[in-house]
């Protein structure tokens, strides 16, 4: 495990929050790939979610808080050793380090927000690279009212990851969820809960 302090991350939090955007997106260039990153916050942090244009990879890097309010990246080894071997890279040939992709993460996030909404239907991609229930049901097809029937809304991580903890918090709140399919010609135009309810 690799960890690493991302010092631009306290300046692009901060112009986020200001602007009410929960996930910024920024892209560079590395071995002749495009890497497409995006920053998601969360209450204790946030997380980086790392995709490589036409090579299919993809990857989660959990993001934390320390008693410094400093933002730390942690990179497992197994996630490393994917990277590597997804852009033919190594550490003998290359000197490519846990802490070179760590160092190149950091270099290029930015210091403010672009201000743009990342909608729902671009997050789909990472879905094979970070736990999110249901996961074959990629489609969202509206939201259940369960005052209405008695039950226990659920899926909260589903909904954060999508649309972001505002969104999820409402529905833990008034005890909505979100509902998903796995066909696409079943999807629906998203709305937020508050609008649709």
């Amino acid at each position: 495990m690799s960890k690493l302090k991302l010092p631009n991350l306290v300046d692009l939090v901060e112009d986020m929050s200001k602007n009410e955007i929960e996930k910024e997106h920024f892209m560079f260039e590395y071995a002749k790939q495009t890497i497409d990153c995006k920053f998601c916050i969360k209450p204790d942090g946030g997380e980086l979610l790392i995709g490589v244009h036409r090579l299919n990879f993809g990857l989660a890097l959990d993001v934390y808080i320390n008693r410094s309010e400093e933002y730390i990246a942690e990179l497992t080894d197994k996630d490393y050793i994917r990277f590597c071997k997804a852009l033919n890279l190594t550490y003998h040939g290359d000197g490519f380090t846990s802490n070179t992709l760590l160092e190149l993460i950091s270099r290029h996030i930015p210091k403010s927000s672009a201000c743009v909404k990342i909608e729902y239907c671009v997050m789909r991609e990472y879905t094979k690279c970070r736990h999110v229930d249901e996961a074959e049901k990629i489609y969202f097809k509206g939201w259940n009212d369960h005052v209405k029937d008695g039950k226990e809304a659920r899926n909260y991580d589903k909904t954060e990851f999508y649309f972001g903890n505002r969104v999820a918090n409402y529905c833990r709140e008034h005890n909505i969820s979100s509902i998903w399919t796995d066909i696409p010609l079943d999807e629906k135009a998203y709305a937020n809960p508050w609008l649709s309810m």
